[in-house]
């Protein structure tokens, strides 16, 4: 065994080949049932992602509590049958007591969060929490039963189901004129109680599940103890890419966004990420890719803080002007052969019109999120044709490269942020734009 053979246990140690193949191995089990669901394929990625960062802790706790059974009460290295006797009872439990748990935590969880991305957009509805309603409910689960609320209630952030290993409660949308809504407060008050249980040390073991999946497009809950292990902030950062910038940690924490390390994999060497003008611009305002230095500037602003998705998918968008000056990939004839395909087939005329239409109803709500989608789908029409759309300049469209260039980072927005406005808009286009970016994932 890889562990006694050694003598001892660090993060690093995740990296070995074993270690790696138990990574996958209990990664492949939650995929299982995050895939077993209608999910946009962007918030796939996020559950996914969450799921092997998940399996990487999972792991990493395993192999600290079984390096501490490796010496006696003498300090000397137990004999390999005396270790491996008690690493089987370790094993036993990681792998098969929790791993069942959280295997049927993984299932309630990513259903939640594909129902939670399917909500209808209108207000013609409400949430409603129901449960199993069988002598297996918890009492507190049961108190909540029927809890009927606004979809942008503050009690769906905290209380959205599951609520707790092998919960089966489920939230669903009813008409607001067959249901009448329940009292807010009443609500918080009964989700708090069924979420709390106060340990021998005074903590509450259920807090972690107050966490909406959907919401936060994870399948575990953010605060559970795996997280909280000695060593588990140098694990995360051996499970992220090759290329995963110094500064993304930071970012995420500065603008409240999860980035989909999976960007990263994309790039060929590494590439820093600056939230100031370097000394080689000159007053340049923005995010950008400097090819000729190899940086990304991504400004933490208004416009960043007024927008999740912003913040969230222009680390895409210039991680993938990066990955495109590293490896060519304007040059390959899958995009070229893409463009020209929908310079042909799209009605550029009557696209810019909803588009516009779109933008200035979003300007005028002051809805942030849609009118960053809105521009976006926008940009990605004026690469395909200057004379329609907005974003760039039509001057910036006349150097050559240009268009293909954001072309490709709007599909890698596409594909690791989503863009409902563009799949809504141009259908076609939007899914052919998931499997350029597929096409170019380097083979590991």
């Amino acid at each position: 065994m890889e562990l006694h053979k050694k003598g001892s246990y660090e993060p690093e140690d995740l990296n070995s080949a074993a270690n790696k193949k138990l990574i996958k191995a209990t990664f492949d089990v939650f995929d299982m049932a995050i895939r077993d669901n209608e999910i946009p394929d962007a918030m796939l990625m996020k559950l996914q992602n969450d799921a092997f960062i998940f399996s990487g802790l999972k792991t990493h706790a395993q192999l600290m509590q079984a390096g501490s059974m490796l010496r006696d009460a003498g300090g000397n290295i137990r004999s390999f049958e005396s270790f491996a006797h008690e690493f089987n009872k370790i094993n036993q439990d990681y792998n098969q007591h929790y791993l069942q748990a959280e295997y049927q935590f993984a299932i309630s969880s990513s259903q939640s969060a594909a129902n939670w991305a399917n909500l209808d957009d209108s207000d013609r509805y409400n949430l409603q929490y129901r449960t199993a309603a069988d002598d297996r409910v918890r009492d507190s689960h049961a108190a909540l039963h029927n809890t009927t609320l606004a979809k942008d209630d503050p009690f769906w952030l905290s209380y959205y189901p599951p609520n707790g290993w092998r919960c089966r409660c489920v939230a669903v949308e009813v008409r607001k004129s067959r249901y009448e809504a329940s009292d807010p407060e009443k609500a918080m008050q009964a989700g708090e109680k069924a979420t709390s249980q106060i340990d021998k040390n005074g903590k509450n073991k259920l807090q972690i599940f107050r966490f909406n999946p959907g919401a936060e497009q994870k399948v575990f809950p953010p605060a559970h103890p795996y997280h909280k292990l000695k060593g588990a902030e140098e694990v995360k950062k051996e499970l992220q890419p090759e290329h995963t910038p110094e500064k993304i940690g930071a970012y995420e924490k500065k603008l409240g966004v999860t980035i989909n390390k999976e960007i990263f994999d994309f790039l060929e060497k590494e590439t820093p990420l600056t939230f100031t003008n370097p000394t080689v611009t000159k007053g340049q305002s923005g995010a950008y890719y400097l090819p000729d230095h190899n940086i990304v500037r991504i400004p933490i602003d208004e416009r960043r803080k007024k927008s999740k998705w912003k913040a969230e998918s222009v680390v895409y968008h210039e991680y993938g002007h990066a990955a495109d000056w590293q490896r060519d990939l304007k040059k390959k004839k899958a995009v070229t052969d893409l463009m020209d395909k929908y310079r042909d087939k799209l009605d550029f005329k009557a696209i810019d019109k909803r588009l516009s239409d779109m933008s200035y109803w979003s300007a005028g709500k002051g809805h942030n999120d849609l009118m960053e989608k809105v521009g976006a789908a926008h940009d990605t029409l004026m690469s395909l044709n200057p004379n329609y759309g907005m974003g760039h300049s039509k001057s910036y469209w006349e150097i050559e490269g240009n268009k293909e260039a954001e072309f490709i980072a709007h599909a890698f927005e596409n594909k690791f942020a989503g863009n409902e406005v563009f799949k809504k808009v141009m259908p076609e286009l939007y899914n052919d734009s998931l499997k350029l970016i597929d096409g170019f994932k380097p083979k590991k």
